[in-house]
């Protein structure tokens, strides 16, 4: 019962939102935002510890700085996930440049490391206009939330599949041409594979390197950046993977220091778009 309600709730929310001009969801979830970092400042512990490892040469007004914008950023991105099924994605200002589109049109299987980045929801849509894809998601607890989720992500061209699924599923989505997206940036703990992630060991999980080393199919990372214009740049680069290694550990650790680096890059440009929400590192540190 609970569970029907939450979806219930959250349709109204979504039809409502969708009836306002895209600029001003977009205002009214910077303002919200703002009120939620004063209010009801969820994780802000969390999200101040993750920045101060990342930015220990930051005063605390601009770690606070920092934790208020991505309130803000977060918020939008909620706005528009609400919206997501009653916006056409044709109407949203998406920058991609030609290496993006040229992998996009590939007609090899591709692996996609993404992370809680930007807007990633926005990569489903735009994934769907090029080439079939398969997203693998993780199943909320909650099945009114969880029946929503799949809903707003269910685009021609997407299968969304469960993070328990099958490999064999999954592998079989790449050698037949498809998109496997992962968004590869959450702690893995003692599954995962350690990095450097800020100058401090992260761990991530292991399933791009993974997916790779069976299919041998290329691997790209992507970000959806949102920019101060609410325009959006998408872009995805190859990791090239072009040398022998001793053993899979190291092709494994090759592959996912790469993309930590590649991440850790893009939040150095845009901090506020990065999800500093979850412990990021050893959950020791957070005690």
């Amino acid at each position: 019962m609970v569970h029907h309600i939450t979806y219930i709730i959250i349709i109204a929310l979504s039809k409502l939102i969708s009836l306002f001009p895209r600029v001003f969801s977009i205002r009214l979830a910077q303002l919200l935002g703002l009120c939620i970092n004063i209010i009801f400042p969820k994780r802000k512990k969390v999200a101040k510890k993750n920045l101060m490892i990342a930015f220990p040469d930051k005063s605390d007004l601009e770690i606070n700085q920092m934790i208020k914008l991505t309130y803000q950023h977060y918020m939008i991105l909620l706005f528009e996930f609400l919206r997501q099924k009653n916006l056409k994605v044709k109407n949203i200002p998406i920058n991609i440049d030609d290496i993006t589109k040229s992998l996009l049109s590939s007609k090899k299987g591709i692996v996609l490391m993404t992370a809680h980045f930007g807007n990633w929801e926005m990569i489903i849509p735009i994934m769907s206009q090029y080439k079939k894809s398969t997203v693998v998601v993780k199943v909320q607890r909650n099945s009114g939330g969880n029946k929503f989720l799949n809903q707003a992500r269910s685009f021609k061209n997407i299968t969304l599949l469960s993070m328990k699924s099958s490999k064999r599923t999954m592998i079989d989505a790449l050698i037949n041409g498809q998109i496997l997206a992962l968004a590869s940036d959450q702690n893995a703990g003692s599954k995962g594979i350690k990095v450097p992630f800020f100058g401090l060991d992260a761990s991530i999980p292991k399933g791009a390197a993974y997916f790779y080393y069976k299919t041998k199919c290329p691997i790209v990372v992507g970000f959806c950046t949102l920019n101060k214009d609410f325009s959006y740049d998408f872009k995805l680069r190859s990791i090239d993977v072009d040398k022998e290694f001793d053993s899979t550990d190291d092709l494994f650790r090759f592959v996912h220091q790469r993309y930590s680096s590649i991440l850790e890059n893009q939040i150095i440009k845009n901090p506020e778009q990065y999800f500093w929400f979850h412990k990021k590192w050893d959950r020791n540190l957070y005690n």
